[in-house]
C-alpha cells in the first residue's frame, strides 16, 4: 500500500499585496524561482527570517534561494488579488521545530487549522511569550492564551516569540468526521 501522506496535494495561497505565509506541502524543487514562478509578473519580494530575495531584471537576487517547510515568509507583490498555486508533498507531521530565544518566523505544517492550545504541545507552550500572525496575535499568560489569534493555519506564517530555546513537533489537528 502507498503511504497517503506522501501523495502530492495542490493548493493556493491568496495574496493581497503583503502577506505572511507558509507552506504545508512543497515540491521537490524548493527554489524561489520554482515556487514563485507563477507570480513573477507582480514583482515579488520574499522575506524570511534574516534572508530575502527579490525578482529584479528577470532574475531572483538575494540570499534567500530556497523555501523551507518549517519557515514563514513575508511575500510582497504589486497586486492585491493573486493566487499562488503550489503542488507538493505534505510536510512530515513529526517535523521538529527548533526555536531560538526571542523571535522565530515559522510555519504551521498542516493543511487545515487548529486552536493554538491544542496544536502546540503543553510542555512547549511555557517557553512561548506570544505569537504574531498577519493582523492578529496571541499572548501566553498564566490564564492561557489571550488575543485575537485563536488558530494556526497551514498557509499562514507566524512569529513565535520565546523566552527560551525550545524544540517541539506540533500536535496534528483532529480531522472532523
Amino acid at each position: 500500500d502507498a503511504d497517503p501522506s506522501n501523495a502530492c496535494v495542490d493548493y493556493t495561497i491568496a495574496l493581497d499585496g503583503v502577506d505572511l505565509i507558509s507552506f504545508h506541502a512543497l515540491p521537490e524543487n524548493t527554489g524561489v524561482n520554482s515556487i514563485f514562478a507563477g507570480i513573477i509578473d507582480y514583482d515579488p519580494g520574499v522575506l524570511g527570517e534574516g534572508y530575502s530575495a527579490n525578482y529584479y531584471n528577470d532574475m531572483w537576487v538575494g540570499a534567500l534561494m530556497s523555501i523551507e517547510p518549517t519557515d514563514g515568509y513575508w511575500v510582497v507583490i504589486d497586486n492585491d488579488d493573486v493566487d499562488l498555486a503550489v503542488v507538493g508533498i505534505p510536510t512530515d507531521p513529526g517535523t521538529v521545530f527548533s526555536l531560538h530565544q526571542h523571535t522565530n518566523l515559522i510555519s504551521y505544517p498542516f493543511s487545515g487549522h487548529a486552536p493554538i492550545e491544542e496544536t502546540i504541545p503543553l510542555e512547549a507552550q511555557s517557553s512561548l511569550i506570544g505569537i504574531i500572525g498577519e493582523g492578529a496575535s496571541a499572548m501566553f499568560t498564566e490564564d492561557g492564551w489571550v488575543g485575537g489569534l485563536l488558530e494556526l493555519s497551514g498557509t499562514e506564517g507566524y512569529w513565535f516569540i520565546t523566552n527560551d530555546a525550545v524544540s517541539f513537533s506540533y500536535n496534528q489537528p483532529i480531522e472532523s468526521a
